[in-house]
């Protein structure tokens, strides 16, 4: 998209949202929808449920949890959670994760090309339960999330003090 059509895009998007309204572009089910739009809700939501975990474990100090969440949901630990649910998910969750795996995206120095896929598969897929409204499979697709970030954090820093 050029600079000017970007810019006049961007004019609509704030009216629109200004004014309460959807822009003038087709509906799509939620399995359509953009991989990487999907990953972009899918990583807040991501993010927000670790985050409110965090806090539940009664850390009081804020840097130690910025470092903890900002570490848990670093596309490093995102893979590592994707690779060991792979599996147990469904045909359709699957291929909306293959989707987003195959959408072009530039990945961070933090980590490889491979990690970067698969974490924004698993946002994709997060965020693919988020606006498709399946909140039963959200919770327990995140309470899995949950227990693999403790198995990653336990094989990080297990033993450690």
């Amino acid at each position: 998209m050029k600079f000017k059509q970007l810019q006049e895009l961007k004019k609509r998007a704030y009216q629109a949202f200004a004014d309460g309204r959807r822009l003038d572009v087709p509906d799509q089910e939620a399995a359509r929808l953009d991989s990487i739009n999907l990953a972009f809700v899918g990583d807040a939501y991501y993010a927000l449920t670790l985050r409110k975990r965090l806090v539940e474990t009664g850390i009081p100090h804020v840097q130690v949890l910025h470092t903890l969440a900002a570490e848990f949901v670093s596309a490093k630990a995102q893979a590592y959670v994707y690779r060991r649910l792979h599996d147990s998910l469904s045909d359709e969750e699957k291929a909306v994760c293959q989707r987003a795996r195959n959408a072009y995206t530039m990945a961070p120095k933090s980590a490889t090309v491979a990690e970067y896929h698969d974490s924004t598969a698993l946002e994709a897929l997060v965020g693919y339960l988020v606006m498709a409204e399946k909140d039963e499979r959200l919770k327990e697709l995140m309470d899995q999330v949950y227990e693999e970030t403790k198995a990653y954090c336990n094989e990080k820093h297990g033993g450690k003090a």
